[in-house]
Order: structure tokens, then sequence, then C-alpha cells
């Protein structure tokens, strides 16, 4: 999608930790503030882009917090949350995007609350433009975004080979990358990314769907909390 809007940026908060992956890209161009700064800050805002990595009821309770602070208009990263309760009880909530994941293709999904809410996504549009990222519209939201899912599932894969030693990082990641021509292994991958994420979307579908296809391998759980 081409991207020709103009955006007074001074008048958007941007919600986010160092540890997300655009972090250096978004305090060039936006007034970045953590969660606590966010939820203490009393400035006036057009526009609220809430990038934080929490999990549904963590993410819930944040976003209810930051409506008591500001009239401004949501967008909201659901990367970690089941997106379509969100939406249903956080009303400020206009769109959800998808962030936190690494994407080697530059690119992130969106999605909108209403369809026709042609000012939502043009400031998504701007924001996309902004941090040189292309954007790409996931229109039934349910549970969760397409890219962060599936990857998760495939590193999560990789992780339960590599806990049952079958196969080492680097031979599982060259398969990938020769045999099925990935950009990445799902090693390299899951690192780029972050595995404490990658964990928590798979304990967050889990814990919602009780299906066995999201099911933490200990390989990855260890990893993913050892520094914790």
């Amino acid at each position: 999608m081409k991207h020709n809007v103009q955006s007074n940026h001074n008048n958007i908060m941007v919600v986010a930790h160092p540890d997300h992956p655009l972090y250096m890209e978004l305090i060039q161009h936006y007034n970045v503030r953590t969660i606590d700064e966010a939820v203490n800050s009393f400035d006036t805002y057009e526009l609220i882009i809430d990038l934080s990595a929490l999990r549904t009821q963590k993410k819930f309770l944040f976003l209810k917090e930051l409506a008591k602070t500001t009239k401004a208009d949501i967008i909201s990263d659901l990367t970690l949350c089941w997106g379509e309760w969100i939406l249903k009880y956080s009303p400020q909530v206009k769109a959800s995007v998808s962030t936190l994941f690494y994407s080697p293709t530059n690119a992130f999904e969106y999605s909108l609350r209403d369809s026709s809410d042609l000012l939502t996504e043009k400031h998504i549009a701007n924001f996309a433009k902004t941090i040189n990222q292309e954007m790409i519209n996931h229109k039934n939201l349910g549970l969760c975004f397409h890219y962060p899912r599936t990857i998760a599932m495939i590193v999560n894969e990789a992780y339960f080979a590599l806990g049952e030693k079958l196969a080492t990082a680097t031979a599982i990641d060259l398969a990938m990358k020769n045999g099925v021509n990935y950009p990445l292994g799902p090693i390299e991958w899951g690192e780029k990314i972050g595995l404490q994420n990658i964990a928590q979307l798979l304990e967050e579908l889990s814990t919602i769907t009780r299906d066995e296809r999201y099911k933490l391998s200990t390989e990855l759980k260890l990893q993913a909390f050892k520094y914790l």
C-alpha cells in the first residue's frame, strides 16, 4: 500500500519500551513514552499509538487506565492479545497493529475496528511511512494476527527438535533456508524477534484455546525466560 499521508507528530504519543524492535526508529520521529510515563501523562494528544508488549489481561487494564487520562483515539499493538476481545471492551481503541515481531520484509499487519474509518487508516499509513514499514490489512482479527501466530509455531517446532536433540540449531536453520527457501532459519528468526515475545504469544494462545498446537516447548521456555 502506498502512503501519501501527512500528520503532526507532535500531537501523537507512542507507547513503547527500548526492547521494541522498532524503538530506534520510533524515537527519531515521535514522543515515545513507557507504560508508566503514558498513564501519568496529562498532555493533550490527537492520537496515541500503543506498542506495549502486554498480554490480554494486562493490556486491557493498561488501556483502561490510559483512557482515564486522555480522550485521544488509540491504536494499540495487540500482537500478544485476544484482539477481538480487547476491541469489544476498549472503545477508545480504533484499530490494532502487530509490530512486536521482527519482519524481514519490513511489514506489519493492522486491523480496523470499523472498516470505513478512513481517518484511522490514514493515521496508520502515516505511521508506517514514517518508520519505513509496509502495512498489510488483516480484516478478521479474531484471536491473533496471521504472521506472529504462524512464525511463533514454526519457531516452537524448531525448539522441540532442538530440545529432543534431533538436530543442531545450525542444521535446523540451514535446512529451512536451503530446503524451503526461508529468508531466515527458525532459530535465527526467533532470536531476532525475541524468544520471550514468542513464548508469551504461545502461552496466550494456549490459555485461550486449549489447543495442543500452541503447547510451548520446554527448550523454548527455558531459553526465553533464562534471563528473568
